[in-house]
């Protein structure tokens, strides 16, 4: 469980073809979702995030993680 800074004024209604859901708001919406191809070392990189984690660098080192892998997978997408 992760408590996450959740502005709510929109979500996702259907997740496109092969994305799976991760994580959901107490009031159903939801939070997060990935593509299970994700693998950053080989420059996949799909996340979908419906929180702030770029508010909450210093409260979760979870969020820093997400910046981070995706200049991994930048960088890998582009050798």
């Amino acid at each position: 469980e992760l408590l996450v800074n959740s502005y709510h004024h929109q979500g996702v209604k259907e997740l496109g073809q092969n994305l799976v859901e991760m994580a959901w708001a107490p009031d159903g919406v939801l939070e997060g979702f990935y593509d299970p191809t994700y693998d950053p070392q080989s420059g996949n990189f799909v996340v979908g995030l419906q929180f702030h984690p770029e508010r909450m660098l210093q409260d979760y080192a979870g969020c820093a993680e997400v910046y981070k892998a995706f200049g991994r997978a930048c960088w890998a997408y582009q050798q």
